[in-house]
């Protein structure tokens, strides 16, 4: 007998591997639950809350705040020391500020244009070429210094001092902006966008307090301290809020933000949800991490961007689109992989699925009519209630594992008509006329060659 838990609070509750098999979940608060490696065949799911505690959520909130003012911090302290470099108006001083800025920027434009991991790798390069000239001055100074030539060394020791120092600067800055866009991705994927807000507030502080400090100190420092923090703390929010809203080049920091969120989100790794049904469910924190999830059904997911989804076929944008929209009328999947999805009740008219893969599909009560299946496979396929009127099903792959019976359709297409054979062969033959009762099936039964009917409806 099937289990009922319909709007119940469910809270941090463990079904960790058990067969739930056909439970319903509906409407219920299932907000830090954990279905780890559980049976969850047929099981209703639709409405409920998934996500966070309100507990494990204002702790990781407070963590990423804390986080943010260490940011702040660590933007500011670096900025001032590039700041106090090029206070000197030595020559090897500027050099080695202009270039340790020259650095940040370059940083800053890769995380933007291309990603924050691209950035990172550049920056781990320029940072070692910056640790082997540092090392190789250090070694010259050691062999003049050995030479005696106490003018010379004096004069290269404080060169690679300030390599160091602009070294350690750039280190410091590009930490802080790390560790800002990643503050922004976890508050924002928690609170949204008052917490980025927030996350800027709080770094911004920070960050300002310790310019007027340095401005106390010298007034180059201080402009150089706040203008790097203020760069860096918009830049890193801006990132960290284009991460949680699925921009492909911060793909890393979103996997980080995710991964630390649904640690202690509704877990459904490793379960079998085979058929289960999530309409309209709040998906925010949960993790679908490696679940099996066949012909489930995604219709009006709710801030499922927000769900550890990897392994899975939602974390395709296009795949998931299709599953939870379902309005798919004109679109075109020619060649899509559309194995073991939940379409049931989707409008697919007009939409083209030439050669594509909806074996193991529930398109049950679909609207496909004048759909294009050419060269689609559809074995193990449920299309019951269906309604393909019109469609195109020429060399279609049905198998006797096929369900297409009761069905709607009143006539089929088994040619794409063209310039040279305009003829799309009309099933029923006669124009007016529309299939009886049981006749669909029987000729579209998949142990005859449609292509070798010699009924009289093609000649």
């Amino acid at each position: 007998m099937a289990q009922e838990y319909r709007r119940a609070k469910l809270r941090g509750k463990s079904f960790k591997g058990q067969d739930l098999t056909g439970a319903d979940f509906s409407y219920s608060d299932i907000r830090g639950a954990d279905f780890t490696n559980a049976i969850l065949r047929d099981t209703n799911f639709s409405s409920t809350k998934a996500g966070l505690q309100r507990r494990w959520a204002m702790t990781i909130i407070l963590f990423s705040l804390l986080l943010s003012a260490l940011s702040g911090l660590m933007s500011a302290v670096g900025g001032s020391l590039m700041g106090f470099i090029l206070i000197d108006s030595a020559r090897e001083n500027v050099y080695i500020g202009v270039a340790s800025l020259l650095i940040l920027s370059v940083f800053f434009l890769l995380s933007v244009r291309k990603g924050l991991l691209s950035a990172c790798v550049f920056l781990a390069v320029a940072i070692a070429l910056a640790v082997v000239t540092a090392v190789a001055w250090a070694g010259f100074v050691a062999v003049v210094w050995s030479g005696l030539a106490t003018t010379e060394a004096t004069e290269i020791a404080p060169i690679v001092a300030v390599v160091a120092t602009g070294t350690v600067a750039v280190i410091v800055t590009a930490v802080g902006a790390v560790s800002v866009t990643i503050a922004a991705a976890i508050t924002g994927a928690i609170a949204g966008i008052f917490a980025v807000v927030m996350t800027v507030i709080v770094a911004g502080i920070t960050a300002g307090i310790v310019s007027v400090f340095a401005m106390m100190q010298n007034p180059v420092a201080g402009i150089v301290s706040s203008t790097v923090s203020v760069i860096l703390v918009i830049l890193s929010a801006y990132i960290g809020y284009r991460a949680i809203f699925e921009d492909k080049r911060q793909n890393f920091v979103r996997k980080v933000a995710l991964s630390l969120i649904t640690r202690y989100g509704t877990s459904f790794r490793n379960a079998d949800l085979t058929d289960a049904d999530f309409t309209q469910a709040k998906l925010k924190g949960a993790n679908f991490t490696k679940a099996k999830v066949k012909r489930t059904n995604w219709f009006d997911i709710k801030k499922v961007h927000l769900a550890a989804v990897s392994t899975t076929y939602l974390e395709n944008a296009q795949m998931r689109e299709l599953v939870v929209n379902k309005n798919l009328q004109n679109k075109i999947f020619d060649g899509w992989n559309l194995r073991g999805i939940n379409l049931q009740g989707a409008n697919l008219k007009d939409a083209s699925f030439t050669e594509a893969n909806l074996s193991e599909t529930n398109l049950r009560n679909a609207d496909i009519s004048r759909a294009k299946l050419v060269r689609s496979q559809l074995d193990k396929a449920d299309l019951r209630n269906a309604n393909l009127t019109g469609a195109y099903v020429e060399d279609w792959n049905v198998t006797p594992q096929t369900k297409l019976y009761p069905i709607d359709c009143d006539y089929i297409f088994l040619r794409i008509p063209t310039p040279e054979d305009p003829n799309p062969h009309r099933l029923p033959a006669n124009w007016e006329a529309s299939f009886k009762d049981g006749e669909f099936n029987q000729l579209m039964n998949p142990l005859l060659k449609i292509s070798n009917y010699s009924n009289g409806y093609i000649s």
